[in-house]
C-alpha cells in the first residue's frame, strides 16, 4: 500500500486517506477497510472507504476513506451523507 494523502481534518474529526494497492481483482469496500485498518491500527468500525477505482488493464487501484475519531462519529457522518443523497 502506497499513501498519496493523509491529511487529519480537526473539524470533522478525522484523518482523510488516499491510497494505491496492488491486486488481482478489484478489493471489495470490506477488504480495503481490513487493508486500511491494519496499516493504520485502526478498528475497522471507525473506517469508511468512499470508494475503489481502477483503471482497465491494470492492477492498481486508488481508494479513498476516512478514518473517525470515534464509531459515533462515523455514524453521524453517515446519516447525513445517507440523508442528503435521498433529498437529491
Amino acid at each position: 500500500m502506497e499513501i498519496k494523502k493523509d491529511i487529519k481534518n480537526e473539524l470533522l474529526q478525522r484523518r482523510e486517506i488516499q491510497a494505491i494497492i496492488e491486486s488481482d481483482k478489484t478489493p471489495s469496500l470490506a477488504e480495503a477497510s481490513k487493508l486500511i485498518s491494519e496499516q493504520f491500527k485502526a478498528p475497522e468500525e471507525n473506517i469508511m472507504v468512499e470508494n475503489v477505482k481502477g483503471k482497465f488493464g491494470r492492477n492498481t487501484f486508488m481508494l479513498n476513506a476516512s478514518i473517525y475519531d470515534t464509531k459515533e462519529i462515523k455514524d453521524a457522518a453517515f446519516k447525513r451523507l445517507t440523508k442528503a443523497k435521498k433529498a437529491a
